[in-house]
């Protein structure tokens, strides 16, 4: 960190990272369960999710067009409360329209991944707090802390069967994402001066530069987010349970386990970025990765089905901090935050299509088609996403 920064400040986002992550990776488990078991179709329920990422892209374009007079710690307050009126929403659950409802308005996220604004900013907030020998080290924390609260959020997902004989509910689960929610608006609320990048006199928009980075970056994130939406966390919930009758027991000790070893994963990231560099790092890492998903469906039995999807766990993440690191690199600071939220603007519109594709699949019996065309697709933007950038290096490998 650079020397003034107030670190106090740095390990609340580190906080609130980790709350924000936990509530995602128990919802994107629970909300597809809890919408079959109240009787919607596994179509309905793709729909479902692919408007919980769709609801981010509004917030995104606040972040874009006014990110130069954006007051962070107001809106970032103003997104949490929203998050817990939209879980009570599907508490409620009056009927298919409510639950629509809450899906677009709330910033649910029911992807397992996280494209919304909050990211966005603190990523520019990460960035103009981190010197850049150290600004991959820091990113690969704030994605580590991301992924253990990952993985208690996944244990956390089989509440409902572990405590079934004490009554509790699948529907308690969303009173629980409610007090977090409320608890991340007041940690906001407690962060004093919280500037993301320092305040320009132009209002809104980008640079020249900048928008013909962000076109780029958009172009070639939302080929990866359209690939990987085959194949979010909550559709694999959903395969499991429709393949292997896997129970909610079950998948939260699954995806747990995976996000332990994604976690152990990302910590070797800034060291191997040191050695190749970081576009190398992601790439390198992310094309193997993209194989063992293919290979996920053709797996003869559950135990290799499983293996597979831990193989592909153990490196498919590396990309993560090294690609915020890249990007946030390369633009200014005063136009990280807008990059940041044009991108993940991409990314969610992009993945908003594959949910449906997917859960019309599984409905179908045709198990492997969402491996084969998401990890293809992924294959496609790791290659591409090289041969734009590869000329382009980050400060601190020049």
């Amino acid at each position: 960190m650079q020397p003034g920064i107030d670190s106090l400040r740095l390990y609340k986002i580190y906080t609130v990272k980790f709350v924000r992550v936990l509530m995602t990776a128990l919802i994107s488990i629970i909300l597809p369960v809890y919408l079959l078991a109240q009787g919607y179709s596994i179509e309905f329920v793709g729909i479902i999710i692919s408007l919980t990422i769709l609801s981010n892209i509004p917030f995104n374009i606040i972040v874009v067009f006014f990110s130069r007079k954006i007051k962070e710690r107001q809106v970032l307050t103003l997104f949490s409360i929203l998050m817990a009126i939209s879980a009570m929403v599907f508490v409620w659950n009056f009927n298919a329209t409510t639950v629509v409802i809450a899906a677009i308005v709330g910033l649910v996220s029911a992807n397992g991944t996280e494209t919304g604004p909050f990211q966005s900013i603190e990523q520019a907030i990460i960035s103009s707090k981190s010197k850049d020998q150290k600004r991959t080290n820091v990113f690969s924390i704030y994605n580590v802390i991301g992924y253990a609260a990952a993985t208690i959020g996944s244990l956390a997902s089989g509440l409902p069967d572990y405590l079934a004989s004490e009554g509790f509910a699948l529907q308690d689960i969303f009173y629980i994402y409610a007090a977090l929610a409320v608890f991340m608006a007041l940690l906001y609320l407690s962060m004093k001066d919280l500037d993301a990048m320092p305040k320009g006199e132009k209002k809104i928009g980008l640079n020249t530069q900048a928008r013909g980075l962000a076109a780029k970056f958009t172009a070639l994130y939302s080929v990866d987010a359209f690939g990987g939406g085959f194949i979010l966390k909550s559709l694999l919930t959903i395969w499991f349970k429709v393949k292997y009758n896997a129970s909610l027991e079950n998948l939260s000790q699954l995806f747990s386990i995976a996000d332990i070893i994604t976690a152990v994963s990302i910590l070797l990231a800034p060291a191997i970025a040191k050695r190749i560099g970081l576009l190398n790092t992601m790439v390198l890492t992310h094309i193997p990765s993209n194989v063992f998903l293919i290979l996920i469906p053709f797996a003869p039995s559950l135990l290799l089905t499983i293996i597979f999807y831990f193989l592909r766990q153990s490196i498919s993440q590396m990309d993560v901090p090294t690609r915020q690191s890249y990007m946030n690199a390369i633009v200014k600071p005063e136009d990280r935050a807008a990059t940041a939220a044009l991108t993940n603007t991409g990314r969610s519109l992009a993945q908003t299509a594959s949910p449906p594709l997917t859960t019309a699949c599984i409905a179908a019996g045709l198990f492997t088609l969402p491996f084969v065309v998401g990890g293809g697709l992924k294959i496609v933007y790791d290659i591409a996403i090289y041969m734009v950038f590869r000329k382009i290096k980050p400060p601190e490998e020049l």
